[in-house]
């Protein structure tokens, strides 16, 4: 674990500014550890009667990851993980399992078994296309090798955004008939989390964005489903709908953790590490 003060800088300290900031503690985020960085370690330490040296080493640490459990979700699009290397202070890791009625996810089974040999909290999400039923998804997306029964497991995701196709041309059509059949596509929706419910036992997670939920489904609202929200911003993501909390803040796009080429998505949970281990059935 590396011990962090004055001059520090890097994802590191990023990662540190940004558990800080969530507790409220005054800041900028920008990855350098400077007198702004010390002067709220210091408080933080006194807050938690930690010795006040305003160097963030194990023991501070230790505390700030049990309040603010961070971590990442990846795909088949993220670069090389060296996890040996990968940041200690990553505590969950939401994989991509499945899209549509067909796609399985070529780097799941790998990444799981990696991610629970690590001693991590593990996820699986299947991106959901509007066009196929919600049979012929959930079907895909169950027969991944998931099992959410097991502890360590986070609840299943359904991702709920802006369609992709082969070219702007094809993403524009698909993304326009969500428009053209909402009432279908709101039942799509679920269908989709009646099935995951029935065939795991576990509400499921919605994963979706402020602006894309004004645009396709205003006035639509899953409030007994949590919601996983992508905001990438200092200040904590703005709600929605009807949901009145959020379970799971996605707060960069394109990050840079210890341990992983290139960038990936980060998160934070909205909670302690005990409520971490609850959501992931570690403890009751």
């Amino acid at each position: 674990m590396q011990t962090l003060s004055i001059g520090s800088s890097g994802s590191e300290v990023f990662m540190l500014q940004r558990a800080l900031s969530f507790l409220h503690y005054s800041l900028s985020i920008d990855g350098n550890f400077g007198p702004g960085t010390q002067a709220a370690v210091t408080q933080f330490q006194k807050d938690h009667q930690l010795s006040a040296d305003g160097v963030a080493g194990p023991a501070t640490w230790a505390v700030l990851d049990e309040l603010v459990p961070q971590g990442m979700d990846i795909s088949h699009f993220t670069g090389n993980i060296n996890w040996s290397q990968l940041s200690p202070h990553i505590q969950f890791i939401y994989c991509k399992a499945s899209q549509g009625a067909g796609f399985k996810d070529p780097t799941l089974a790998q990444y799981m078994a990696t991610i629970r040999q690590q001693g991590l909290i593990f996820g699986a999400y299947h991106f959901l296309t509007f066009q196929d039923s919600a049979a012929t998804q959930m079907q895909n997306f169950l027969s991944c090798g998931v099992d959410f029964t097991v502890p360590g497991t986070l609840p299943p995701v359904l991702d709920i955004e802006w369609q992709v196709g082969s070219n702007d041309g094809q993403s524009q059509a698909m993304n326009q008939y969500i428009l053209n059949n909402k009432n279908a596509c709101v039942q799509l929706i679920q269908d989709c989390l009646s099935q995951l419910s029935s065939a795991t036992g576990r509400t499921p997670m919605i994963y979706t964005a402020k602006s894309f939920w004004a645009e396709y489904f205003n006035g639509v609202s899953f409030p007994n489903y949590p919601l996983w929200v992508p905001s990438y911003q200092s200040n904590p993501p703005g709600l929605f709908g009807s949901w009145q909390d959020y379970r799971i803040w996605q707060y960069s796009g394109g990050g840079a953790v210890t341990g992983v080429a290139g960038q990936v998505d980060l998160d934070l949970f909205n909670g302690d590490k005990a409520a971490l281990k609850v959501m992931a059935l570690i403890t009751q």
